[in-house]
């Protein structure tokens, strides 16, 4: 088996399983190798039944085990059960919709039961499996339809076994010494299958500073290439004046200083390249609407990509009120008669602002002068994104010379690149920032607009639901006002029974209150989800049960309301922007976060929330007690630039990296200069046209 073979060299991946494991984007032995658990579950040492808190999962030694007994419950689910017992306690293992399982069960005692302790209806283990001997640290993978852990972990298993030695080392001596890190085959057999936490910590920052080390050398790349590049010096002078007249309110300080740097940016003839971070709802899009005001001002057409068509309806609707009718809205459900006379305007130039989702990147999209380009919410987007909608300013004129009758002077010149304007509404802390926007200068929108009224946010524990349930439905009643109800996934999980689904929520909520419900989640479609959504925003929807997809951008002034169940499940930055959904109009607006959680790290980490709405002081508390996972990639949007780096447990590492890179590209080496060759390879959409000295 050689490591750049396919994964149906495995035994027992045929190529109807090797398609599942392509959902999960995994082609290769490689791939697996690479392919880094979610979580770990230890079960290297077993505990006492009466240790095991809720949630947690442990391994017990049987002492005594009774025989496995099967119902059906009212709604035809079979349940089967087994009593388990050790010097401390009792409890139950319990299956749902197993049956099977009852043959599988040990007649004797001896051996261990592993499982989740589930406590709200007594002592129980979810999904119990009993093992003669433990079998150590297990790790837990990302799973896709018909795969489970047990086939995962076979393959890596196999992929590690047979190809790990030939893994070639990325890291020479020096650094690994410098630094103190394991070779890579010690890294790649403890990520997966550690001997004990302390080998797994090491090998979790040998991957981590790798990754972290090859990303910040492609964002030294990308300055060194932006600051050789030849921009746009756009005229400023006035225009800040010009534009304010244009809007319904007077900015903020904080916004006025932004918009002062951003002029300062594009009156530069080395391309602009700013990141602007601002709590949610400081007022951010009124700067990118300057910076395409200037654009425009200077003859240049200006594009904004959005990560949700919602988002982008919104910008359009803003981009009107400053551009009439040379603006212009590109979304994936358009038809194609207007996607079709929407081109043409831009490559005509009649369009001179545009707004949109991916859409904007494909290849039919051309621009005529296109000097600036934004993107919305930038975690939401790769830098391999940005990169591919910038160049669609530099690559597209020779082309376009040859092939029409426009005068040189109306053709963008191919090595002219346009401005860059980012905007992020999760706040990060500066030390990671430096990390993550290495390449960029970052503007810190600090400021909240008049009237913007902090939002009241309550912790109700279990015992309180349903009256908290009661009262905002007197509330929608009495003040005609609307909520949400945001929940982690989207239907009921036998194995996380603790945490509520949208589905069942949704229809606990229809049978027991009077008001009118709608439900939203990611695997509608577009156009269902717009169809809800201009419901909800017409009052024609009282309470919205959603999950995470109302996370971004949606605008609802008349929702007060913001219910967060399982809120333990999210990160405190996740659960501020989705607290920052309500709290946009004039009345007074509420965050309840529920959680049957009994730990006390929990509820400590779930009161940051309650005492501040500064999205930089809760980025902070996030990034101490969850570590850089939560900003890295863990967020299940697939739009992390690192692999292994989001498992980094520690920011000392991940500086540690960033400043060897820089060294790296300062003083190339011999020794060193393979990694400048990943990097480039890894990323070669973003650097191939950028030449290192």
């Amino acid at each position: 088996m050689q490591i750049n073979e396919a994964l149906t060299s495995i035994r027992g991946i045929g190529p109807g399983r090797a398609e599942m494991f392509a959902a999960l984007g995994l082609f290769s032995i490689r791939d697996l190798m690479y392919f880094s658990p979610r979580d770990y579950l230890d079960y290297s040492v077993s505990r006492q039944i009466s240790d095991v808190q809720h949630g947690e999962y442990a391994a017990v030694c049987v002492k005594f085990i009774g025989p496995a007994k099967s119902f059906r419950t009212k709604n035809k689910m079979t349940v089967t059960t087994v009593s388990v017992a050790d010097d401390s306690e009792n409890m139950q293992a319990i299956w749902f919709n197993r049956p099977y399982v009852a043959q599988l069960v040990p007649k004797e005692t001896g051996g261990y039961v592993l499982g989740r302790m589930d406590r709200q209806h007594g002592a129980r283990f979810i999904n119990a499996v009993f093992v003669d001997k433990l079998p150590g640290i297990l790790p837990v993978y990302p799973l896709a339809k018909r795969l489970n852990q047990n086939i995962i972990r076979n393959a890596v298993k196999a992929a590690v076994d047979s190809c790990v030695k030939s893994i070639s080392e990325t890291l020479d001596s020096d650094i690994r010494n410098r630094f103190k890190l394991a070779p890579i085959e010690f890294a790649i057999r403890n990520l997966h299958f550690p001997t004990d936490m302390n080998a797994l910590s090491v090998a979790r920052r040998r991957l981590s500073f790798e990754d972290a080390l090859i990303f910040t050398i492609v964002l030294e790349i990308m300055r060194s290439g932006r600051s050789a590049a030849n921009g746009i010096a756009f005229k400023t002078e006035n225009t800040i004046d010009e534009f304010l007249p244009k809007l319904p309110f007077y900015p903020t300080e904080a916004q006025l200083k932004v918009m002062g740097e951003i002029s300062e940016d594009m009156a530069h003839s080395t391309p602009m390249n700013r990141l602007i971070q601002g709590d949610v709802g400081s007022g951010k899009t009124v700067l990118a609407l300057y910076a395409m005001f200037v654009a425009m001002k200077n003859g240049y057409q200006s594009v904004l990509m959005a990560p949700t068509e919602i988002l982008a309806e919104q910008h359009y609707k803003q981009l009107k009120n400053i551009f009439g009718e040379k603006c212009a809205l590109i979304v994936g459900s358009m038809s194609k008669k207007q996607g079709d006379t929407i081109l043409a305007g831009i490559w005509s130039g009649d369009i001179i602002a545009i707004t949109g989702t991916h859409a904007l990147i494909e290849g039919k999209v051309k621009f005529k002068r296109l000097g600036l380009v934004i993107t919305d919410e930038q975690h939401r987007f790769g830098v391999r994104q940005r990169a591919l909608l910038g160049h669609k300013g530099e690559t597209q004129d020779e082309d376009r010379y040859e092939a029409t009758n426009f005068a040189a002077q109306d053709v963008v010149m191919a090595n002219v690149a346009p401005d860059t304007l980012i905007m992020s509404a999760t706040p990060i802390p500066r030390t990671l920032s430096l990390i993550l926007y290495g390449d960029l200068d970052i503007s810190i929108v600090d400021g909240m607009p008049p009237g913007r009224k902090p939002v009241v946010t309550h912790y109700v524990p279990k015992s309180k639901r349903v009256s908290m349930y009661r009262y905002i439905e007197s509330c929608i009643k009495e003040q005609g006002i609307q909520a949400y109800v945001v929940c982690p996934m989207i239907e009921d999980n036998d194995e996380i029974s603790d945490t509520l689904s949208a589905e069942s929520v949704y229809n606990e909520l229809k049978s027991n209150l009077s008001v009118r419900l709608g439900l939203m989640h990611g695997r509608l479609k577009n156009a269902q989800k717009d169809e809800i959504m201009t419901a909800f925003r017409a009052q024609e929807i009282d309470l919205l049960v959603s999950t995470t997809v109302i996370e971004v951008g949606v605008d609802v002034p008349n929702a007060c309301i913001m219910v967060i169940e399982s809120a333990d499940r999210f990160g405190l930055a996740q659960l501020h922007q989705l607290r920052g959904r309500v709290g946009r109009g004039e009345k007074e607006s509420h965050c309840f976060l529920l959680s049957s959680s009994q730990t006390q790290t929990v509820k400590e980490r779930l009161k940051t929330l309650v005492s501040t709405n500064d999205g930089f002081k809760i980025a902070e508390k996030d990034l101490e007690t969850r570590g850089p996972g939560e900003f890295l990639g863990t967020r299940q949007h697939g739009i992390s630039e690192f692999g292994s780096a989001s498992l980094a447990m520690d920011i000392e590492t991940l500086t540690e990296a960033r400043d060897a890179a820089i060294e790296i590209i300062k003083n190339p080496t011999e020794k060193n200069v393979n990694l400048i060759r990943l990097a480039k390879e890894k990323y070669h959409n973003v650097v191939s046209n950028i030449v290192i000295n």
